[in-house]
């Protein structure tokens, strides 16, 4: 028998007199209509959330009509409509008001009864439920069918249906995104459930398991998940090239093989973003965080892929590994093939081509940043790899970092290896003071002024001596026209003569 929660939740005002719900009454009621709001926005009521959502979901599931009634609502909204799956009737009205996106999926039951609907729902913390009419003369009763505010209560993870992941596996990924979310722990049973259907996760399209894996990779603390998908098995499937990685010694410099040591790397730039404003001023702390939270593509961040690269930056080192003469492990080349490798991952995932670029240079770029603090790096080199690395340049920074933190062999930790761990930092302060100057500084010599001042014609010739002008004028050798001006033609000079075979 359903539970009825008739005490009242102050957070179920915003559901009293809501225009959006009026609407869905006015077209439910032509088409006779029961509409019942589900799942995440009522589960929410009752989970403690300090992150406001962007969008706000809103789930109602009707006996039959959905796509209709959604095209309807969709009309007196003056909203967007689209189709999402017709085959099992599921239709989204996207409406904007007061700057807020709302989000509203309608759905026709996927069983003879509302019972046997939320019964094919994947957990029992998404199977609350409200007749839309109940919420919006502010009745406030919500009904509880399968203990779900006794689980969320006790942080519980429980599947209501045995054959629920295999209706849908990637339930088992949205479960992570709950634990890592909400810190909710799945129970036994449906653990044991979660093991047996892991395999069942490579028959989700690619472009599902990347919205789910960015919610992982975006809490603040995923990695403790991210340890148990791993002894589950959930990151072999989705990632196949690991499996080469587990055993992989890497000589004196390390003491985990490459797979440990990309997990533990994941574990220190969590703890690296935690204790960052220790290393560096609290308002260049925050300036990190808000960096790392730009959106790049849909909802997802840059913080996603940078825990992302945390576990693949090495993924070539299986196959670029010997020993060399001095009897010590190398790995020669391994950034840039790795590169290539996690352009293919990218790919594979069905990730925005922005992502995959930034995915592939902060594993191309990570051993560059820490070559760069073997000594106190030069203006020049500073500037060069910040040139190199673009936008990019502190996420590789804190790869860097983390991975160094990672990094505890016995090699590590002697007097004959330098890492100059506070160079690291200062370029991350210097990544967005530049930015500031950049924006309003204004380029001493153009390309159309330079082949005028050379009488020269557009070529590769142009970029080059360019190039040069603007790296002397970001470290401050020159600081005029006249002193620009004076150098390209040096430059110039010196190209010919080399052209010329002097």
């Amino acid at each position: 028998m359903d539970k009825t929660i008739n005490k009242y939740h102050r957070k179920l005002k915003k559901f009293k007199n809501n225009n959006i719900l009026k609407q869905i009454i006015n077209v439910s009621d032509e088409k006779k209509l029961d509409v019942y709001l589900v799942g995440g926005a009522l589960r929410d009521l009752f989970i403690k959330q300090t992150d406001s959502k962007k969008a706000i979901d809103w789930d109602f599931t009707v006996k039959s009509g959905a796509l209709e009634l959604a095209k309807q609502v969709a009309r007196k909204l003056k909203a967007h409509y689209v189709v999402l799956a017709e085959n099992h009737k599921t239709a989204r009205v996207i409406h904007h008001y007061n700057q807020q996106e709302f989000r509203l999926d309608f759905t026709d039951f996927r069983a003879k009864t509302l019972r046997g609907d939320l019964k094919k729902r994947d957990y029992t913390i998404n199977s609350l439920y409200a007749d839309v009419r109940d919420l919006f003369y502010g009745r406030a009763e919500i009904r509880d069918c399968f203990n779900a505010i006794a689980d969320i209560k006790s942080r519980k993870l429980r599947i209501i249906s045995k054959d629920n992941f295999k209706d849908d596996p990637l339930r088992i990924l949205r479960g992570y995104a709950f634990c890592c979310q909400w810190g909710f722990c799945f129970d036994q049973p449906t653990a044991m459930l979660l093991k047996n259907n892991v395999l069942r996760i490579a028959e989700v399209s690619p472009e599902r398991v990347s919205e789910e894996l960015a919610k992982i990779f975006t809490a603040k603390s995923s990695y403790k998940h991210v340890l148990k998908m791993d002894s589950f098995g959930v990151l072999d499937v989705i990632f196949p090239e690991i499996k080469a990685l587990r055993g992989v010694d890497q000589g004196l410099f390390h003491h985990l093989d490459v797979w440990d040591h990309s997990l533990v790397c994941l574990d220190q730039l969590e703890k690296l973003l935690r204790v960052l404003p220790e290393k560096i001023p609290a308002e260049f702390a925050e300036k990190v965080k808000v960096y790392l939270a730009q959106e790049l593509c849909g909802n997802r961040s840059r913080l996603w892929l940078l825990k992302l690269a945390c576990l693949l930056h090495d993924i070539a080192k299986p196959q670029t590994k010997f020993v060399g003469e001095d009897q010590r492990v190398h790995f020669y080349t391994h950034e840039k093939q790795g590169s290539l490798i996690v352009r293919k991952i990218g790919k594979r995932l069905k990730l925005s081509r922005k992502e995959i670029l930034i995915l592939s240079d902060m594993v191309l770029y990570h051993l560059r940043a820490g070559q760069l603090v073997n000594s106190r790096p030069s203006k020049r080199s500073k500037f060069r790899f910040m040139r190199d690395t673009m936008d990019s340049a502190v996420l590789i920074l804190l790869l860097t970092i983390a991975d160094r933190w990672a990094m505890r062999g016995s090699l590590s930790k002697g007097e004959n290896f330098v890492f100059h761990e506070d160079e690291l930092f200062k370029m991350i302060i210097e990544f967005f003071q530049q930015q500031n100057i950049i924006n309003k500084k204004k380029k001493l010599l153009n390309g159309d002024e330079l082949m005028i001042l050379l009488g020269i014609a557009k070529g590769p010739i142009v970029g080059k001596i360019l190039t040069q002008v603007e790296e002397a004028q970001a470290i401050k050798t020159i600081r005029n026209k006249q002193q620009a001006e004076n150098l390209a033609q040096q430059i110039y000079s010196q190209l010919r003569h080399e052209l010329d075979g002097g």
